[in-house]
């Protein structure tokens, strides 16, 4: 029981935060809902970021946690002053109480399966373990890793982010830990998706709110990849199929923060919102603080902020406040992972003209080096490797039309992004970001996918890309609201 109340007191904690962050109603109009998932992820968004700047001084997990508990009491007593009432609800009861069905289902799912796969085993239970007990990451048993060739050794990507790991370690701080209950907090990721995405879309028609949030929560990726596609027997693997999504992970954490980012960055543009804006940049700079992914996400963000500017409608001030908050508050996470080698993920070794010229024009794939057999697949004929451009391309195609894992989403944002050429759409700068985004994103994947140091025939057969892919979801859905808002009807 213990465990339980410490995991609620972490989401009754990073809510009041992030409650108390938020402007007015009368500012930013929100329903209840939408407030409660943004309340509870902006707020998670700001512990996080508030941990990594008392890691990189020096101090340790005990001081962030005694710091949030006082600042959560102090936001509890600032919004005892503000106006509570909430905007209504763009959702029917029956959306509403769907809605609220497949979320529970999803916590419920969370909490049901043990931590088994092995990213959320040996990159983020293991970190979190040395989080409790140690009070900060900067110990031999991280920084320590400095070979490549370690065999053996007890942790792989020793540089990965640390959010997830913050997560499990301030869920289990004074109850101990519990590889159950500290998923507690990661099972509200699928949940907050289709309030969240309503929540940027607020200001566009009821009806383009209502049927994204359903898309959204309709998407399968967002719980299992190939849905279905082994009958129900993934579903009672205890996590062992790699086909969950759901759970210790950390790739609905990336999508989940972006989400948020982009949500936010939405409202601040259409009530020229300096808060908001600055609340945007902490939910982007919390999105490089799950994973490293996340920190390529956010320069694609930028970068599609600076091309979008190209035209007319250029909120530049809101930008300015965007950008500045979100480098500020990725700097504490910048100093940290300065202090822990970069092995085995090191984009910024693999990322240079030579390797992409190479790849792109057509070097054959890598030859792993693990016996394949251990892995259940056949050795390689060496005389017959494919080039690392077709398997990457051919995978990308594969998921676009993967409708067991996606849906229609593919489709509907291939419709959306090229709609971007049409004049209304064009003159909306949302518009335009959202869709420099969506295909910054997959661009962004596709080139680390050609130079990735690793086989990637063994990648593919572990969830790459659409562990990648399914950060974009958020973007893709509040792109296709913009959408729909844009074709419907005026006296709609």
């Amino acid at each position: 029981m213990l465990h339980l109340l410490n995991a609620l007191l972490f989401i009754a904690v990073c809510s009041c935060i992030g409650r108390a962050l938020l402007p007015s109603q009368s500012v930013v109009a929100r329903s209840r809902g939408e407030e409660l998932a943004v309340s509870y992820t902006l707020g998670l968004a700001t512990v996080l970021i508030l941990c990594n700047l008392m890691f990189v001084i020096g101090l340790t997990l005990g001081v962030a946690v005694g710091i949030s508990l006082v600042a959560a009491s102090a936001a509890l007593f600032y919004q005892s002053k503000r106006d509570a009432d909430f905007a209504l609800s763009p959702f029917t009861d029956v959306i509403t109480y769907g809605l609220l069905a497949v979320g529970a289902l999803s916590l419920i799912a969370t909490v049901a399966y043990p931590i088994n796969e092995f990213d959320a085993i040996y990159h983020w239970a293991y970190r979190g373990k040395v989080l409790l007990f140690n009070g900060t990451p900067l110990t031999e048993a991280i920084t320590g890793i400095v070979n490549n060739d370690n065999f053996g050794r007890v942790v792989t990507h020793p540089n990965y982010p640390l959010g997830v790991p913050i997560i499990e370690a301030f869920s289990s701080y004074f109850s101990g830990w519990s590889d159950r209950w500290v998923q507690l907090p990661l099972g509200l990721w699928a949940a907050s998706m289709p309030w969240l995405v309503a929540f940027g879309l607020r200001n566009l028609s009821q009806m383009a709110i209502r049927l994204t949030a359903i898309a959204t929560a309709a998407t399968p990726i967002l719980y299992a990849t190939n849905f279905t596609e082994n009958g129900w027997a993934d579903l009672t693997n205890a996590g062992t199929s790699s086909s969950m999504m759901l759970g210790g992970g950390s790739d609905l954490a990336v999508m989940c923060m972006l989400t948020l980012g982009a949500a936010l960055f939405l409202r601040a543009t259409s009530s020229n919102c300096k808060r908001l804006a600055i609340c945007a940049g902490v939910a982007l700079a919390a999105t490089a603080a799950m994973k490293n992914e996340g920190l390529a996400l956010l320069m694609v963000c930028m970068l599609a902020c600076s091309a979008a500017l190209i035209l007319k409608n250029r909120p530049l001030r809101i930008i300015g406040f965007f950008a500045a908050s979100a480098i500020i508050c990725v700097a504490p996470w910048l100093g940290i992972r300065a202090q822990i080698p970069a092995i085995d993920e090191n984009y910024s070794e693999q990322l240079t003209l030579e390797n992409v010229m190479r790849f792109a024009g057509g070097a054959n794939e890598l030859v792993e080096k693990s016996p394949l057999a251990m892995s259940g697949r056949p050795q390689i004929n060496e005389e017959s490797i494919p080039t690392r451009r077709s398997l990457v391309a051919e995978a990308f195609v594969d998921e676009f039309f993967d409708m067991r894992s996606w849906g229609l989403l593919w489709m509907l944002a291939l419709i959306s992004v090229g709609l971007v050429l049409v004049p209304k759409n064009l003159e909306s700068f949302n518009y335009r970001w959202l869709a420099l985004v969506i295909v910054g994103g997959v661009l962004l994947y596709f080139l680390i996918l050609l130079v990735t140091p690793w086989n990637f025939p063994s990648l593919r057969s572990k969830g790459i890309p659409e562990r990648l892919l399914v950060h974009l979801v958020g973007p893709i859905m509040l792109l296709l609201g913009h959408l729909l808002s844009s074709i419907e009807p005026e006296d709609c």
